[in-house]
């Protein structure tokens, strides 16, 4: 066994889940005994975004970065069926394939979803759950006021315009129908070749991946139900509809807290920098105090 001390370089694996190939990474302590943490990232990132929480993570806990259907080495989306359920049975799968029966999750935005509902359906193999700035849109669809209700419908209407352009094809349409109203316009000209060009290849994967968001709901009763351990993050300067869903999500969790982190600086990648620094110590402070109460 090697020492907690010692974390071993990060190797891609595959797993499989039906006929579909799934890529992860394994990183981290190589002791036999270290908790496990699994980092999900956002849509049309990939694993590389969490270097820096991997990183942090890697001294004291075993830890595993898949890459999501339609990114990096996984299998492809374009235009096919899919649901938030999937993913978190893919999830599964390369849990299963390690002889992971239990983890710490982590989710950034599509990533946050994929851990709520594997959270959620299968309570059994969640130690803890941190959602940072998570793709439930849902939550905001009964929410009073009409500001909310209002910035809602936009945000619907550009993702289902975003999907359904890239079901035809239309690669650049459905990259700024997505990305401009996060983003803001220009986002093209901020972003390294190497990042673009990643996100391009990656842009099939928005037709299948936002509407399963779409059609996912989150019951309340669900919420109420959640008794494991649950941080939520979002950035000091989130879009309000960010903001307001991870609001409304630590609301409905009965052992959730909500913490704000620094919004990243401008030219540096969501989860790093200043950001990253920033929720790296909030993740590592709560992850040490679910180990403490575990023990």
């Amino acid at each position: 066994m090697l020492p907690m001390s010692a974390p071993r370089a990060g190797t891609t694996r595959f797993a499989a889940r039906g006929h579909h190939r799934l890529s992860y990474e394994i990183a981290g302590s190589g002791a036999d005994d270290a908790p496990v943490v699994v980092l999900l990232h956002a849509l049309l990132a990939g694993r590389s975004e969490l270097t820096a929480q991997r990183d942090a993570l890697a001294a004291e806990y075993r830890v595993v970065l898949p890459e999501a259907r339609g990114h990096g080495a996984s299998a492809a989306l374009a235009n096919q069926r899919y649901a938030v359920g999937d993913m978190a049975a893919e999830i599964l799968a390369i849990l299963d394939a390690e002889g992971i029966s239990r983890a710490h999750l982590v989710g950034h935005e599509l990533g946050g979803a994929a851990a709520f509902e594997l959270a959620r359906a299968h309570p059994a193999r969640a130690q803890s759950l941190t959602l940072i700035e998570p793709a439930l849109p849902t939550l905001l669809d009964n929410a009073a006021g009409p500001v909310t209700l209002g910035a809602r419908d936009e945000a619907r209407r550009a993702d289902r315009a975003a999907a359904d352009a890239a079901y035809k094809g239309l690669t650049d349409r459905s990259l700024d129908l997505y990305l401009d109203p996060r983003w803001g316009q220009g986002w093209r000209d901020r972003l390294p070749r190497p990042r673009l060009a990643a996100i391009r290849r990656q842009a099939g994967a928005l037709a299948a991946t936002l509407a399963a968001l779409d059609a996912y709901t989150v019951d309340p009763a669900a919420l109420a139900a959640m008794v494991l351990p649950v941080l939520v993050v979002h950035g000091a300067d989130a879009p309000p509809i960010v903001r307001l869903t991870c609001e409304r999500l630590a609301a409905g969790v009965p052992h959730a807290r909500l913490d704000t982190v620094p919004s990243p600086a401008e030219g540096d990648a969501p989860l790093s920098g200043e950001a990253g620094v920033a929720l790296n110590a909030a993740l590592l402070a709560f992850l040490a105090g679910v180990n403490d109460a575990s023990n």
